[in-house]
């Protein structure tokens, strides 16, 4: 299915958005030192700049469920964009500590919106089958540009001030705002009143969520107390409270029984490993490569420019690869190649060349696109349209949770091996033991997801199972989702190629009783669509002024030029100039609710169904309409009848 030019700017406006949040939060830790001398703090108070962010962030994701249930895609994004970019501003301007704290939470709960919104508009505007293509663009965004983040801002740093990054995040927040404004659709939401905002679950998931943040970030950095040890227990009750509330409630905040859903807690607890895995590595790296080798924080981000690049590029391809040959070869490539290069980082020395680091970084990196979205989307895949936004903030929330826990045990690993290796072996040599059991330890929870990979990641391309909800008694619905389009649909497709004229298009219509088809390329993928109302336009004077085919056939009448000649000259000319230029299609395993929107908002009688990339049917309105009157026949109940039934409407 080709995507409409407006709907084509609603996702680069979304994409650019979330890429200017995500590369938001790596800006602080080149500045941190910056910000601490200036404002005379030590690194414990400086560090709450990066943990009090990712606090918030993990307390809205599960908020933004129930937004997206209640807001329109534009509203909430505009929304969403302003907050961020007036905590952005307050950073900037940030005269002391308490207000650039302040700004740093503000742009949290802005962030915290945009991340599951932008990968909710993503899946639900793409067809299952191109899913990880569109799957791989947002991949590009949360992957690259964190990765170029600390590059970015230590050259700023460097040579101006750390003000003037939050001064250049703002601008660009702003433009984002702007082109939105007038470039986005304000599309409704589809699920209206199917979650609450309770107040004791966001109580329930604030003090959970935020507590275990909370206390695995103390704990990462301070060690074991009983304050930290309090906090966590307290965050975990409810948490787990907070998870058995959601399933009890006839309208919860967040769906979690999608979890119930095999393969999306699958992909789930792998990207939750990943995600501990990658972000603990971040912090490591900067330490081997500043503290131990000696080098400047420029160096630093250098060493990890060329991974961020191989990301940034790789990203859309593995989606392309994901829709062409499906997540299994996909993820088992990555996931080896992901746990054999953490073992390598496992054995860094003191005498490592920054060369081999920087390649050893990109391969890791390289892992990491092979990994982190088809997983992703294999397991977005899984559920029904209707919960794919509870999935995305499900899928989040647990991989924050994940990269702080992680993290937390990571580092907390690599300061304990090296206050128990420095008296022995010197404080460097001490480090460096550390630094090395840090990334045994991630490559443990590596190895853990490629176990499961293995047994558990399989299926093909454009394959999708619905909902997780038939543990509550929806399987049947669940299943009509998935057959219902292939019931109804006609299934004998006629199709024109590119080459074909105007007089093979009409002759079709004609020997098969039909007033459009589909145009598609030397490889039989669809590229257009022409209809007897776009021969007649061109018949006209008016072309697409006019849209009723009897007034344009009266317009014909009242030119100059005769008939026969203007139809002689017409009938030569190639489809492709004369029809649409876009194909526009729903695929085989879509709801009808979806492919009712794909008619209306697109003014369409009809579209092709596609499956992989092929056609292989027609649905109509007259074909719903149909069916709709019949499932609603069938299931009034017997002796009710409407009026002019025959009988009485008393």
């Amino acid at each position: 299915m080709k995507l409409t030019r407006k709907q084509w700017f609603m996702l680069v406006v979304i994409v650019v958005g979330t890429f200017v949040t995500v590369l938001n939060q790596t800006l602080v830790t080149p500045a941190l030192p910056s910000i601490m001398e200036e404002m005379s703090i030590d690194a414990a108070t400086g560090q709450w700049l990066t943990t009090g962010f990712t606090l918030v962030n993990a307390i809205m994701i599960p908020i933004t469920a129930y937004l997206q249930d209640r807001f329109s895609t534009k509203r909430l994004f505009l929304f969403s964009m302003a907050i961020f970019a007036v905590g952005t501003l307050l950073c900037a301007w940030g005269p002391t500590f308490v207000l650039l704290l302040i700004g740093r939470l503000v742009q949290a709960a802005g962030a915290g919106i945009l991340m599951p919104l932008g990968m909710t508009v993503l899946l639900v505007t793409f067809p299952v089958e191109r899913r990880g293509s569109a799957m791989g663009i947002f991949g590009l965004v949360i992957a690259f540009a964190p990765a170029i983040g600390p590059t970015v801002a230590g050259i700023m740093v460097d040579v101006a001030d750390w003000h003037i990054m939050f001064y250049v995040i703002a601008a660009l927040s702003v433009v984002v705002i702007v082109s939105a404004a007038f470039l986005m659709e304000d599309i409704a939401p589809a699920n209206k009143g199917d979650s609450a905002l309770e107040p004791l679950s966001v109580a329930l998931s604030t003090l959970g969520f935020g507590g275990l943040l909370y206390g695995f970030s103390v704990f990462g950095s301070t060690g074991i107390s009983v304050p930290c040890v309090a906090t966590i227990i307290v965050g975990a009750v409810c948490v787990t409270w907070f998870f058995i509330r959601q399933t009890h409630l006839s309208v919860p905040m967040l769906r979690v029984k999608v979890l119930k859903n095999r393969k999306f807690l699958i992909a789930t607890i792998i990207g939750m490993l990943v995600q501990g895995s990658l972000l603990a590595a971040g912090i490591l790296m900067p330490i081997y490569v500043q503290t131990l080798m000696g080098y400047s924080a420029t160096v630093s981000g250098l060493v990890l420019m060329p991974g961020a690049l191989i990301m940034g590029i790789m990203n859309p391809v593995a989606g392309k690869l994901f829709d062409k040959h499906g997540p299994r070869v996909l993820s088992l490539i990555g996931m080896g190649l992901l746990f054999v290069t953490t073992v390598l980082f496992g054995m860094l020395t003191l005498e490592t060349s920054v060369v081999y680091l920087a390649v050893l970084y990109a391969f890791r990196m390289l892992a990491m696109t092979l990994v982190n979205m088809p997983i992703t989307t294999w397991g977005m895949n899984a559920l029904d349209t209707r919960f794919i936004n509870h999935g995305t903030s499900v899928n989040n929330t647990l991989r924050q949770v994940a990269g702080s826990l992680g993290t937390a045990i990571v580092i907390s690993v690599s300061t304990v091996v090296t206050a128990a290796a420095a008296p022995s072996v010197g404080d460097v040599s001490g480090q460096m033991y550390g630094i090395n059991i840090a990334f045994m330890v991630c490559a443990a929870l590596v190895f853990v997801g490629l176990i499961l990979t293995i047994i558990f990641v399989k299926g093909k391309p454009g394959q999708t199972e619905r909902a997780g909800e038939e543990a509550e008694g929806e399987a049947s619905e669940v299943h009509e989702n998935k057959t219902l389009l292939q019931s109804i649909m006609k299934t004998d497709v006629f199709t024109l190629p590119r080459t074909a004229t105007v007089q093979e298009a009409m002759q079709l219509f004609i020997d098969k009783g039909i007033s459009a088809c589909p145009i598609v390329d030397d490889e039989g993928q669809p590229s257009g669509f022409i209809s007897d109302g776009d021969i007649l336009k061109r018949l006209s004077k008016q072309h697409g002024s006019v849209m009723d085919p009897i007034v344009l056939i009266a317009a014909t009448a009242k030119d100059d030029t005769p008939y026969a000649d203007r139809l002689e000259q017409v009938m030569q000319l190639p489809v492709s100039s004369v029809g649409v230029g876009e194909s526009i299609g729903v695929s085989i395993n879509e709801d009808i609710g979806e492919v009712c929107r794909v008619l209306a908002s697109n003014h369409l009688k009809k579209v092709p169904v596609l499956e992989r990339g092929r056609i292989v049917g027609i649905i109509n309105r007259s074909d719903i309409t149909r069916y709709s009157m019949e499932s609603y026949l069938e299931s009034r109940p017997q002796g009710v009848a409407f009026v002019g039934d025959g009988e009485s409407a008393n």
